[in-house]
């Protein structure tokens, strides 16, 4: 998953339904693309309290990622 985090000021996120959790630190993660190729995503928010994953498509935009969505 990650492969450093580093520690957050105390930081609020709102995700589904209005609902909000704290931000426990950030870090960089590497992606596998389906070409196996590896892209590694920086400053990843890691929230502790959610069930999934989520990546948000503004980011990945920022990052110059190309999204295709079915």
């Amino acid at each position: 998953m990650f492969n450093f985090l580093l520690p957050k000021e105390e930081e609020i996120v709102k995700i589904a339904y209005g609902s909000t959790c704290e931000i426990i630190s950030t870090g960089t993660v590497n992606v596998i693309k389906r070409d196996e190729a590896v892209r590694a995503l920086e400053e990843v928010q890691y929230v502790s309290k959610t069930r999934y994953n989520l990546i948000s498509i503004r980011v990945l935009d920022k990052e110059e990622c190309q999204i295709q969505v079915q």
